[in-house]
């Protein structure tokens, strides 16, 4: 193979070097038939020769001149290309010399990899440096002494000839590795310049640029080599390998023209196959894709259920001020029990029966883009059967479909359909129509919404029709009906209109048709919005559309809200009227009014605004570097104001806070509140207050303390003259198992001057998990109390613990206990009402207010489960000689 490229590199050579200038070498004798050629590369710098002066025509090539002839080659026609864009070598070269020059590059390469082998083998049986320098030393020894006689038969010019290889080779590989990382960076920057060349020349260059990673490797390889070994061994390599390859090649092992024929067509044959199989691949994607269009889904749950709620005594009870257990979510008592489901006056009630819910879904994800496609469907169906209070079965066990859902597009404009057999949800505007957030089951609603948007219509209208009735009272007694449509005229303007029909109950009017129309709308303009409404709503009069605009047969309501920034001052200002027949959501049809709170500042009312009102309002908010300034103005009377017997309420304030550090705030705050017959009447005036407030919050990033949240408030009346103080916040922190989830403590008296209505409070909850201990056990405990007003006062005080073995018995296997107590004393109420604030710092009440009741309420709850099989048992009294037993077992399979 060496000896083939040598050869070749030769004949490129002579071919190359038509045209050069001269260069001299001492031991190219004139009238050489090579003398020409060799002085004009030389001239070029392709050749360089040896440091004496010397060409050594007769020595063998190595792998490194190889190597350096190539690349100044290169180098050559880089510059040329740079220079005029076009290179006359190449030009020079016929597409055999340039085919040939290919070759040389790829058996250069294949020879260049093959070294790393060799001389990684060679570094493994390399003699110490010791060796090396006596070696050394000997062979400088030798050159130094005299020829010596020649030895009869001995051929003295193949001597001297083999001398002179051996330094040629020395030169060479010195030579080579100085510029192996020059070489492998110049075939880099090559293969990009010559990319740009047709023909041969871009093949050529794409050549070079895959050669340079296996010259950098053998660079890399060389650097790390001792400099001293590798001098030494390449010689002897040199030396070595050249006569191994001159005279042990054995030709017969190359392929021969036969045998590359037939690696071609089997090549071949294995591309057409391969084709054909990704013909198969891809015909078989397709029909996954397709039917992945389609994907349906069934899923459902079989339940069984065997229990009973027995009940003595007279008063109602509430046992969510113990704990919560699957039976308190509501009151018990004679007529009612869980979730507030209303029941005839009687003792007990049967829990047994069983259901099965069935939910269907379908969905195509790829729709087709014109017409109706529909994209998605559901449907939620249930069965349920129970036992009547007399031990049978019910006649007519419940078979319900309870909500189905249909989503698509016409003509790429999305739609929907959904049915809801108890809570049909939608909102038209904040007075119309509200009832998306009812808890399920206060207001029932078995209707259809249906909604579409014309994206590609003109003004986008987005329009909802909802329909549906109740026979279960409420809000809707039997039907109603609603249609809006939201067009979109402007670029920031929204517009709505809406109708409404449905029969309502009305005070001592028995059940009449109640209609509404309304309109309403937004404008955004940079920083500013502005959301306006009107809704007129009436009782049926015989005629539907008419009198919608007499104010004293109709219910308005209206408002004007602006929103925006000038600079850095943020502005809220709106003016409403409501009249008095939208409280409760009966003028809007609204079930969401009846938990609906919201409103400016320090207003809490049916949102947005309460009923029975007319007013403005105005907040105004500006950041002065660190401190942020705050003001408001509230100003309302009865709805329809009348200036002249009219009394306009007043409330006004001012605020600003500030950032401190660690976490801490400050908010200074002046509250004031006038009732009278103008805005400002001092004589009139029923509050006025300065409160400040130190705040540390325990979730901020620099807090200095984490997880601590304090409250410092003090305020001062300046009607009364008299000074409040509140401190308050809470903790927690854990050690290993055992988590102190909050800590909790408050301190509050309205009037620190009189003394005697001072607020003490403390809670803590904690849990403590054993997962390490057999049964896996975990306990829980919690303990508030308040005392309002010293002995004598108001008195409240919760506790309770629980027990939980993660794995009873066997896996799977859960057992939970809880047991837990609240007494009370001059408390509104010990048994029901209010809400939960037993741990919540800023309120002095766990769960009522003052009063003149007393007394307490105790009960326990055991529940074990395995996996979807549950069985709970309770026991719960009162100080008032009520008592509530419960005990239920349920399963529950899902597929």
């Amino acid at each position: 193979m060496k000896k083939r490229l040598v050869t070749l590199l030769a004949g490129l050579l002579t071919v190359l070097s038509m045209g050069f200038g001269l260069a001299q070498f001492s031991d190219v004798p004139a009238g050489h038939w090579a003398k020409e050629a060799v002085e004009g590369l030389a001239a070029k710098g392709i050749l360089v020769g040896f440091p004496d002066g010397t060409f050594r025509g007769n020595e063998t090539l190595t792998r490194y001149q190889a190597a350096l002839i190539i690349y100044r080659l290169l180098q050559q026609i880089e510059e040329e290309l740079k220079a005029k864009g076009e290179s006359p070598t190449m030009e020079a070269m016929s597409s055999e010399d340039l085919e040939a020059l290919k070759n040389a590059i790829q058996e250069l390469a294949a020879e260049l990899a093959a070294l790393g082998v060799r001389v990684s083998a060679l570094e493994d049986s390399a003699a110490t440096k010791d060796d090396i320098a006596r070696l050394e030393a000997m062979i400088e020894e030798l050159r130094a002494q005299p020829m010596p006689e020649v030895e009869p038969g001995m051929d003295q010019a193949a001597l001297q000839d083999l001398m002179d290889r051996v330094e040629a080779a020395s030169i060479a590989a010195d030579t080579a590795l100085a510029q192996a990382q020059q070489l492998a960076e110049q075939l880099d920057a090559l293969a990009q310049d010559v990319e740009g060349v047709k023909g041969d020349v871009a093949a050529l260059s794409t050549q070079v640029e895959a050669n340079a990673q296996a010259i950098q490797a053998l660079n890399e390889l060389a650097v790390l080599l001792n400099q001293a070994v590798l001098s030494l061994q390449d010689r002897v390599t040199a030396l070595e390998k050249g006569l191994a390859d001159l005279q042990g090649v054995d030709f017969e092992e190359f392929a021969t023209k036969e045998d590359v024929a037939a690696v071609q067509e089997f090549a071949a044959a294995l591309r057409s196959d391969l084709v054909s199989l990704s013909e198969k691949v891809s015909k078989l994607e397709g029909q996954v894709a397709d039917l992945s269009k389609v994907q349906y889904s069934i899923k459902g749950s079989l339940t069984a259920t065997y229990g009973m709620v027995t009940l003595a005594g007279t008063n109602n009870f509430d046992i969510d001020r113990l704990f919560a257990t699957p039976f308190s979510t509501g009151v018990f008592g004679a007529s009612q029990v869980a979730s507030n489901v209303i029941l005839p006056d009687v003792a007990s009630r049967q829990l047994t029966g069983g259901s099965l819910t069935l939910d269907f879904s379908v969905r195509n994800t790829a729709p087709a883009a014109t017409g109706v496609a529909v994209s998605e469907a559901t449907v939620q169906t249930a069965f349920a059967a129970t036992i009547t209070s007399g031990g049978g079965f019910n006649a007519n066990p419940a078979i319900r479909l309870n909500a189905a859902t249909i989503r698509g597009t016409v003509d790429g404009q999305p739609f929907s359909v959904a049915y809801n057999r108890v809570a049909s949800s939608f909102q038209f505007n904040d007075y119309l129509f509200v009832n998306k957030s009812d808890p399920a089951g206060q207001e029932p609603r078995q209707g259809v919404v249906a909604t579409f948007q014309g994206t590609k219509l003109p003004l986008t209208p987005d329009v909802t029709v909802v329909l549906g009735g109740s026979n279960a009272g409420g809000i809707f007694e039997t039907t109603y009906f609603g249609i809006r449509a939201a067009l979109k005229p402007l670029e920031g303007l929204t517009l709505a209109l809406n109708y409404a029909l449905a029969d309502t109950p009305a005070a001592g009017a028995g059940n009449p048709d109640r209609s509404a129309l309304g309109m309403d709308g937004t404008l955004k303009l940079g920083d500013f919005s502005v959301k306006g409404l009107f809704v007129t709503s009436r009782p049926a009069t015989g005629i539907y559309f008419q009198n919608y605009f007499d104010p004293t047969i109709s219910d308005w309501v209206y408002y004007v809200q602006l929103d925006g920034k000038l600079g850095p001052l943020s502005l809220k200002a709106n003016y409403h009227a409501v009249d008095p027949d939208y409280a409760g959501g009966v003028a809007g049809m609204s079930a969401d009014h009846l938990a609906y709170y919201g409103g400016v500042t320090g207003r809490q009312n049916p949102a947005p605004y309460p009923d029975n009102e007319e007013g403005l309002g105005v907040e105004l908010g500006l950041p002065v570097g660190p401190v942020e300034l705050g003001g408001y103005l509230n100003s309302y009377g009865a709805y329809p104001y009348t200036p002249a017997p009219g009394v306009i309420n007043t409330e006004a304030g001012a605020s600003a806070k500030v950032a401190l550090f660690s976490g801490f705030s400050l908010r200074a705050a002046y509250d004031a509140a006038w009732t009278g017959a103008s805005y400002v009447d001092l004589n009139t005036q029923t509050s006025a207050g300065i409160t400040g407030t130190l705040s540390h919050d325990g979730a901020a990033k620099d807090a200095l303390v984490k997880d601590l949240n304090l409250t410092l408030r003090g305020s001062y009346d300046l009607l009364a003259n008299t000074f409040g103080l509140a401190v308050y916040g809470d903790y927690k922190l854990a050690f290993g198992p055992l988590s102190l989830d909050k800590i909790l403590f408050r301190y509050s008296d309205p009037n620190l001057s009189t003394g005697g209505n001072e607020t003490l409070k403390g809670g803590l909850q904690a849990s403590l998990k054993l997962d390490g201990l057999p049964f896996k056990p975990s306990l829980t405990g919690e303990v508030a109390a308040r005392q309002t007003g010293g002995s004598g006062g108001t008195e409240e005080l919760k506790w309770g613990v629980g027990l939980s073995l993660g794995e009873f018995l066997f896996p799977g296997s859960k057992l939970e206990a809880r047991y837990g107590e609240y007494r009370a004393s001059n408390v509104a109420s010990i048994l029901v009402g209010a809400t939960n604030k037993a741990f919540d710092p800023s309120d002095d009440r766990l769960y009522s207010g003052g009063g003149g009741n007393s007394g307490s309420l105790a009960g326990f709850n055991v529940t074990w489960s395995y996996y979807d099989f549950r069985a709970d048992y309770g026991e719960y009294i009162t100080s008032l000689g009520d008592h509530a037993r419960t005990f239920r077992v349920t399963y529950t399979t899902r597929f």
